[in-house]
Order: structure tokens, then C-alpha cells, then sequence
């Protein structure tokens, strides 16, 4: 059944890559297409891949997917321009996520009465976090104003990174056999998590990446292996940060963004591995999720769960980004369209997954199935509205003055091509 399934999902691969330029102008986005050859290949509908595939090897397979991606979001991004150049995108990673993240727990809390503080704020944080690749028709269109693309890029790439240590003490929080912690004992967690976590990042990013530049300037390492050298400064990062009771998550971050800043010939690497590799494991994983997840979500749908959905995306995003943005001098369509262009996919996924792995507590299904239900709606809602939105928001802020911040030129912030989650059509 196993061989079957795989065969299935090689030869969408290949059918959707052959029209992948006419479904994509037609606004059927990747996200879609792999998400419902889950959902068909899933015991719901015809059970070619049922739930005899073990746990451990979905957990597998979305953990790696989140590392790699971590680890090639912030390598690409240089923080010095970021800060420089990039206050809108600063804003809304630093002032907009956090917000998102309270709006959603207090959202969740008013509408599942079942959920704890600490239970709802995990919902929200595992919804934070963006994906462009279900809107990429909005990074790819050049008329879109490129300060824009790059904001809505910039964020989606660094905020799952950010989200990260919300997520991880927020499940530590609600695991029952944590009840006990006291004040010091959350206080030494969160920052042994974070503090161990990061420094074995910036070792192995930072060293790693340095002897790997060494290497290929004097001629040692070929150029198969340059590329190749990326995933093994991630795991490395990953597994180290195991080792001495870090966060690996943000291990593989943090060393990303040493890597980005100490080895930038190395990131050029990063990007080429991105470019295939790295996007077909993102496609095994919206099929993961939809035939892991999206089953079990649609047979616990119910109002509470489908009005969460809809605030999540259409409410509790646009007003996160509203207030992060105020007193910025930008046109409203420009705010709207940064608001609504938030997508939920690939870490919203994994982290998902990682709360259904990670421990047993009360309200588990319930986070798992508003999780799965708002993702879902994402893809269909943003991967529809990507093309027609972005032609209309050109069109409103076409009589804007060169000097404008949407219009104004700017030092690139991601210095390599566009990152590997979003399809190029």
C-alpha cells in the first residue's frame, strides 16, 4: 500500500511540474494540488495511505523539512539590512507577531471555553507564523511594488523562526507533567531552550560555515559538496543542540543566521539545495498534511472551529499587522494587503505535528483540529486570491508619489534568489 502511495505522489510531482506554469496562472498553487492528493490517498476517501504509516516517521519528515527551511530562511536574510532598511518588516515580525499571537489565544479562549491561558496561547502561536508560497503569485508579480514583495517575503521567512521559543514553552507549559515547575524552574527552562539552543547554532553556522568557505577557496571541496554542505551544518546544529539541552529548532536558526553572516559564499549554496530539494520536501509534507491532519479536522468541524478559521485569517492577522504598523506613513491598501497576505502553511504544519508528538494533554485534538481547519482554508483562500488581489492592490496605489515608503528604493535584505518555498511561475 506504502509503494503505491509513494508512486502516487512521484507521479503528481511529475504531472503537476509538467503543468505547473498553467495551473499556477490559473491560481492551482502547489500547496493545493499536494494537500488534496493527501486528502484523497487518506482513509477518508480512497485509504491508499492509511494510518499504518508510523507517527515517528511523519514527526521525521516535517522536523526535517522545518529544520532545512529554518536554516535556509535566515541565512538568506542579512540582519544588518534588515534593521537598516527594513522597518516595515521589522515592525511586523517584532511588534506584529507577538500581537498575533495574543489576538489568537485571546480569540481562542472566548470561543473554546475548554481551553486553558496557556492552551489557547499555544493555538496561537502555532498559528502565528506565515508561509509565502501559498500567496507566491504576490511575490512573483512585478508590478507589486518590490518593497512590498520583499516585506511579505522577509516575514514569512523569519517570523517561524521567531515563533519557535513561543511554541515550544508554551507545550512545555501544558504537558501535565510540568504542572509543578515552579517560577525559577520555567524561568531556567525558557532559557536554557533558548540560551543552549542559539549558541550551538551560531557555533556550527558560524564555524561550519567558515571552514566550508576555506574549503572551497582553496580548492578542496567540490561543488556537489558545497551544496551539500548545507544540510550537514543544519543537522549539525540540530543534533548538537540535543546534545546539550538546547532547542534544535532554534539551533538550526540561529545557524542560519551565523552562517549568513559570516560565510555568505556558503548561502548561495543554501539557496541552489532550496531551489529542489528543500521544495520537495515541502511538498511531501502538505501531502502529510493532508492525509494526517485535514481528515480528522473535517470530521471535527463544527462553527466554533470553522469562526476561528475565518477570524484567524480576515481579523486577527490584519489587526496585528494594523497596530505594528501604525504611525507608519503607508497607504491603507498597502496595510490591508499586508494583512490579509499572511498565509498559514508549512510551519503551522510541523508545528502542529510537533504538538500532537511531543506530549498528552486535554485539549490536544481540539488545538490539532483548528490548527489543521485554518491552514486548509488558507491555502484555498489565499492561493485563490493571490493573483486577483495583487492585479487590484497594484491598480489602488498606482497615483502614489515615488517617494512613498511602498515605492522607495532599498538596500536588498535577501540577498540570494527567491527563497525555496515559493513555486516561480
Amino acid at each position: 500500500m506504502e509503494t503505491l502511495a509513494f508512486a502516487l505522489l512521484a507521479a503528481a510531482i511529475l504531472l503537476y511540474g509538467g503543468f505547473s506554469r498553467v495551473l499556477q496562472n490559473r491560481s492551482v498553487t502547489a500547496p493545493m494540488a499536494f494537500a488534496a492528493l493527501g486528502l484523497l490517498m487518506s482513509d477518508a476517501v480512497f485509504g491508499t495511505l492509511d494510518a499504518s504509516v508510523p507517527e515517528r516517521v511523519i514527526e521525521l519528515v516535517t522536523e526535517l523539512t522545518l529544520v532545512l527551511v529554518l536554516f535556509a530562511d535566515a541565512a538568506r536574510v542579512r540582519v544588518s539590512a534588515l534593521m537598516r532598511e527594513g522597518s516595515i518588516p521589522a515592525r511586523m515580525l517584532l511588534i506584529g507577531l507577538p500581537l498575533a499571537v495574543a489576538l489568537g489565544g485571546l480569540a481562542a479562549h472566548a470561543l473554546f471555553p475548554q481551553l486553558g491561558w496557556a492552551e489557547a496561547m499555544l493555538l496561537g502561536a502555532v498559528l502565528a507564523p506565515t508561509d509565502a508560497a501559498l500567496g507566491q503569485a504576490v511575490i512573483t508579480d512585478d508590478a507589486v511594488p518590490a518593497q512590498v514583495r520583499q516585506t511579505v517575503n522577509v516575514e514569512s521567512g523569519l517570523n517561524d523562526g521567531l515563533a519557535l521559543p513561543m511554541v515550544f514553552i508554551l507545550l512545555a507549559l501544558v504537558a501535565p507533567d510540568e504542572a509543578s515547575r515552579g517560577a525559577w524552574g520555567w524561568a531556567g527552562f525558557a532559557g536554557q531552550q533558548i540560551v543552549f539552543g542559539a549558541a550551538a547554532g551560531l557555533l556550527a553556522g558560524g564555524l561550519g560555515g567558515k571552514w566550508v568557505e576555506v574549503a572551497v577557496a582553496r580548492g578542496w571541496m567540490t561543488e556537489g559538496f558545497e551544496k551539500l554542505s548545507a544540510v550537514g551544518l543544519a543537522l549539525i546544529a540540530f543534533a548538537a543542540a540535543e546534545l546539550i539541552g538546547g532547542n534544535s529548532f532554534i539551533a538550526a536558526f540561529a545557524a542560519g543566521l551565523a552562517l549568513g553572516a559570516f560565510a555568505g559564499r556558503v548561502c548561495e549554496a543554501v539557496a541552489d539545495f532550496g531551489e529542489t530539494e528543500g521544495q520537495l520536501l515541502s511538498l511531501i509534507t502538505f501531502a502529510i498534511f493532508g492525509f494526517a491532519l485535514l481528515p480528522g479536522a473535517l470530521a471535527a468541524l463544527d462553527w466554533r472551529i470553522a469562526v476561528f478559521a475565518a477570524l484567524s485569517l480576515i481579523a486577527i492577522r490584519p489587526l496585528a499587522i494594523w497596530l505594528s504598523l501604525a504611525g507608519v506613513r503607508l497607504h491603507l491598501s498597502t496595510k490591508l494587503f499586508l494583512g490579509w497576505f499572511g498565509p498559514r502553511g508549512l510551519a503551522s504544519i510541523v508545528f502542529a505535528v510537533i504538538v500532537a508528538g511531543r506530549t498528552d494533554f486535554a485539549a490536544q485534538d481540539l488545538i490539532l483540529n483548528v490548527a489543521a481547519i485554518t491552514v486548509a482554508l488558507s491555502i484555498l483562500a489565499h492561493g485563490l486570491s493571490a493573483r486577483p488581489l495583487a492585479r487590484l492592490y497594484v491598480g489602488r496605489i498606482s497615483g502614489l508619489k515615488a517617494d512613498s515608503p511602498e515605492m522607495r528604493e532599498f538596500e536588498e535584505i535577501e540577498p540570494s534568489p527567491a527563497r525555496f518555498r515559493m513555486d516561480k511561475g
